[in-house]
């Protein structure tokens, strides 16, 4: 029997995403926790941010953050969220 836990783990997303040098360092660093991002995709808490560091180009860097929440800030800036994340 599957718990309501398995459940969430089938319902997550994963993202690919691409993202600036000087963002994904501090992002790699763990110094950047928090991403602002159109909402696109419909970003949900427990999804999987894959974040490929992009410069004229994939890079051949990146690396993965778990969604932790999720706000909408659309009120400010219409069609956007700010993403908590962490690393898995």
């Amino acid at each position: 029997m599957l718990s309501s836990q398995k459940l969430e783990v089938i319902d997550m997303s994963t993202h690919e995403l691409k993202i600036h040098p000087k963002h994904f360092v501090l992002v790699f660093l763990k110094v950047k926790k928090a991403e602002l991002r159109n909402n696109d995709r419909d970003f949900k808490c427990g999804d999987i941010l894959v974040l490929r560091e992009w410069l004229d180009g994939y890079t051949g860097r990146s690396t993965v953050r778990n969604v932790t929440h999720v706000a909408d800030v659309s009120d400010y800036l219409p069609g956007y969220v700010l993403i908590s994340m962490e690393q898995p």
